[in-house]
């Protein structure tokens, strides 16, 4: 079942003038946030409809019991067994230590019964400890996980730059152990003479669990389980719960992986789970206000999930086990994807890359998301094509905000794009789709596909608002030296360039020139070098978090000139009314 997972290979503010008719700049405030409200609902807070044949499951209950709610079943999958296809299966308050499978044969919706909270935990209180030497010593833990460190159970790290998973500073990344005192997660070192206060070791050949702290009158708990829930069963629904503290390995996809197509995951919770928390491994899956967060590796992952739309997802904190950037960390990664709608979401503080589409995604629309405070880029397109980015707040990432590499057909318009090391990058190296010995096809389509080229052409960038960036604002680099500016197809117009003070940075936009690039330091010098920007402004310096430069005055009016036609059908995917002229996010 997990055939399409097998082959992957690998609160901050926003700036936008409004106007509603030429010439008046609109009293709504300059500074708003664009996403309100992203992640799941807190758990125990929502009362979903229970039908009258519903089957009933409880912590309590017994599975030779007849599943009613006066009467209700001990385990899940006996549930399932049970179950009819379209039926729903309400759990009731509690922990639910188990894995799931919905099988092929059953569509169903797993939900908690009115206003509970529900968890899937994938740990175990350990509660007999010995103090030895100073560390407390546990005997009899049996318990042990494939740690391989890719997507291929057994094998080894990979050797290529930019293809090694592992760290060299954090070595026991893909080791799947957890351990928690109070809810609060212990560090796993390599052995138990290293294991001081805050840390754990495990030694699977003596079958013991090591720990630095005192565990006197605490709980620990300690994972036991490798996965929450495997979805095999077309249109099921997963709603209203939490799911915690499985020790999902790499090669494992996920804690929860979507296997089968129309499935709806609604309002759940995924946190501290050793890997990826989720994965979607299928067409037409929606994914509506979900979080993901603290998992080890990556919040959310994707491929073959051609038609996925996911909006409200809060991706935070993951990759708390410190893998590298690349292949796969932080966030969200999609790869070979069609159809592809990402709206609505924050993206945000993950050890690593917030958003990241690679290997030939294709017509995707990413709207109106907060993506910022990233360990790595916001938003990356790397070797695929067709995008539309509009409306998103971008900000404070620590490299790129948004990084456009080896991708034709890109629409980016009224982003505000702020604080991050870079605010726009667009990159084209050698990497070629005709060239088939590169990973990163679509095998699924005929080869070579002429929609899928992996170069850089036919990209819109207008009503963008970047400001104060410490590297460049925009910088544009050709690395393959073998096209002209226009043979890749960039295209400038109608954005505002602020930068934080007079030394930074140094270059408004960085241009290609062959192989290098030539540095512009005033937007003028760049449009009469270029003929790009006909219509931009550089507006004054100013701190990149204050927005009083677009609320009247010359600026205001500057900007006010700058703003381009929005074109109709980006228009519609904000939900703009055609009247409304924007610079930047709403």
């Amino acid at each position: 079942m997990l055939a399409a997972l097998g082959v992957i290979v690998i609160g901050v503010i926003a700036v936008i003038l409004v106007v509603n008719r030429p010439g008046v700049v609109a009293s709504k405030p300059a500074v708003v946030e664009p996403v309100t409200a992203a992640g799941a609902a807190e758990l125990g807070t929502i009362s979903y409809p229970i039908p009258k044949n519903a089957i009933f499951v409880s912590p309590n209950g017994s599975d030779q019991a007849s599943g009613t709610e006066a009467q209700p079943l001990l385990n899940v999958q006996q549930a399932i067994t049970i179950a009819h296809s379209g039926q729903t299966i309400v759990l009731r308050a509690g922990e639910y230590h188990q894995r799931v499978t919905i099988t092929s044969d059953k569509t169903v919706t797993i939900q908690p019964y009115l206003k509970e909270v529900v968890w899937f935990d994938g740990s175990t209180v350990v509660s007999a400890w010995r103090q030895n030497r100073g560390v407390w010593v546990s005997d009899g833990w049996a318990t042990q996980f494939d740690s391989s460190p890719t997507y291929k159970r057994g094998a080894p790290d990979n050797t290529e730059p930019s293809w090694i998973f592992l760290n060299p500073a954090y070595p026991l990344a893909a080791q799947p152990d957890q351990l928690w005192i109070d809810g609060k997660a212990q560090t796993q070192v390599a052995s138990a003479a290293a294991v001081v206060p805050g840390t754990f070791a495990v030694d699977a050949a003596a079958k013991r669990l090591y720990l630095g702290s005192d565990p006197s009158g605490h709980e620990v708990r300690s994972s036991d389980k490798t996965k929450a829930l495997n979805v095999q069963s077309q249109n099921t629904v997963l709603r209203g719960v939490g799911i915690r503290r499985y020790a999902t390995s790499v090669p494992g996809f996920g804690t929860v992986t979507v296997e089968a197509s129309g499935v709806t995951i609604e309002n759940v919770l995924i946190e501290d789970n050793a890997t990826t928390g989720l994965f979607v491994a299928a067409a037409r899956a929606t994914v509506r206000n979900v979080t993901v967060r603290e998992n080890g590796m990556m919040g959310m992952g994707a491929n073959y999930a051609d038609n996925l739309h996911v909006t409200g997802l809060l991706a935070t904190h993951n990759n708390t086990q410190h893998f590298n950037n690349a292949p796969v960390s932080g966030g969200f990664k999609l790869t070979k994807s069609r159809t592809v709608t990402i709206e609505k979401s924050r993206l945000s503080d993950n050890f690593g890359p917030g958003l990241w589409f690679d290997q030939s995604d294709f017509n995707v629309h990413v709207i109106a998301n907060d993506i910022s405070g990233n360990q790595g880029h916001g938003l990356i397109l790397e070797i695929s094509a067709r995008f539309v980015l509009a409306g998103n707040l971008i900000s404070a990432n620590r490299d790129n905000g948004i990084k456009v590499n080896d991708t034709g057909d890109v629409q980016i318009w009224n982003n505000t794009v702020t604080a991050n090391g870079i605010d726009l990058r667009i990159a084209q190296d050698l990497r070629r789709a005709s060239d088939q010995s590169v990973p990163g096809s679509d095998p699924r389509q005929t080869q070579p596909d002429p929609n899928m080229t992996w170069v850089v052409g036919a990209v819109t960038v207008s009503n963008n608002v970047f400001s104060g960036a410490t590297d460049s604002l925009v910088r544009f680099e050709d690395f393959s030296g073998g096209s002209t500016v226009g043979q890749l197809g960039v295209s400038f117009d109608g954005n505002a360039y602020q930068r934080r003070d007079a030394s930074s940075p140094k270059a408004l936009v960085v241009w290609p020139h062959g192989k290098g690039g030539v540095s512009y330091g005033t937007l003028k010098a760049f449009e009469g070098s270029t003929g790009q920007e006909k219509h931009g402004v550089e507006l004054g310096r100013a701190d990149a978090s204050k927005a009083s430069w677009l609320t009247g005055g010359p600026d205001g009016a500057a900007a006010l000139r700058s703003v381009r036609t929005i074109p109709t059908s980006v228009r519609q995917l904000l939900g703009w009314d055609s009247s409304v002229r924007r610079l930047g996010a709403e």
